[in-house]
C-alpha cells in the first residue's frame, strides 16, 4: 500500500499536539493538587463533569472541573473542556482531523438561597486551541476569552450535588493558515447554552 507523505506528516503533527496538551494538562493538575497539602482541614473541594448544550441526537461538548475553597463562600475554579475530537477518511481517501480543547480558570462567589440551593457567580478566563486538517489543507485556531459564570447548585447531601450554569463571554479568535492568510476576529456572545454538571464534594 502506497504511503502518503502528507498523511504521515499530518498524523505526526496531530500526535505531537495531543502530547503537548496532555503534558500541559498533567503539569497544571500536578500544581493544583500539590497545593492541597498546604490546605487546612476545613477547606472544601469539589470535582465534577459537565455536559454543555445537551443534544440527544448529536455530539455534546463536555468539561471536567476542580474547585477549592479560598475563604467563606469563595472558590477557585479550574476547568478543562473539549468541543470536538474526531478523525476520518473521506471518499477521496483524504485523512481528516478536527479537534478543539481548552482550559479555563476563575473565581466564584456563592450565596445560599436555602439549606440546599446555592447561587454562584464570578469571572472566568479561558483559552481554546483547535486544529483542522482536510487533505492538503490545515489550520490552527486560538481563542482566548473572558466570561462571567452564572449558576445554581443543589446539594443532595455532604458528598453529592448537581449544578447548572451559563457563561456569557467575549473573546478573540485567531485562525492560523498556511502562508500569510491568518484571520483575526472579535466576537461577543450572550450564550444561551446551559451546562449541566454532577459534583462530588470532599
Amino acid at each position: 500500500m502506497r504511503r502518503c507523505p502528507f498523511l504521515e506528516r499530518t498524523k505526526f503533527i496531530f500526535l505531537m499536539k495531543i502530547k503537548l496538551l496532555y503534558t500541559i494538562f498533567i503539569a497544571i493538575a500536578t500544581l493544583s493538587f500539590s497545593s492541597l497539602q498546604a490546605q487546612s482541614a476545613g477547606k472544601k473541594r469539589e470535582v465534577g463533569i459537565q455536559l454543555d448544550g445537551i443534544d440527544f441526537g448529536g455530539f455534546n461538548n463536555f468539561s471536567g472541573f476542580y474547585k477549592k475553597q479560598l475563604s467563606e463562600n469563595k472558590y477557585r475554579r479550574i476547568r478543562f473542556f473539549s468541543g470536538n475530537l474526531f478523525t476520518s477518511f473521506g471518499e477521496d481517501e483524504d485523512f481528516r482531523v478536527n479537534f478543539a480543547v481548552g482550559a479555563a480558570i476563575g473565581r466564584e462567589k456563592r450565596r445560599a438561597l436555602d439549606t440546599r440551593l446555592e447561587f454562584f457567580s464570578g469571572p472566568e478566563f479561558s483559552f481554546g486551541l483547535g486544529f483542522q486538517s482536510i487533505g492538503d489543507n490545515s489550520s490552527f485556531s486560538l481563542s482566548p476569552s473572558f466570561g462571567y459564570v452564572l449558576g445554581l447548585q443543589h446539594s443532595f447531601n455532604e458528598r453529592w450535588a448537581i449544578n447548572i450554569e451559563t457563561i456569557p463571554s467575549i473573546g478573540v479568535g485567531v485562525v492560523l493558515l498556511p502562508g500569510d492568510n491568518d484571520l483575526v476576529t472579535l466576537n461577543a456572545r450572550a450564550s444561551n447554552s446551559v451546562a449541566l454538571g454532577v459534583v462530588r464534594k470532599f
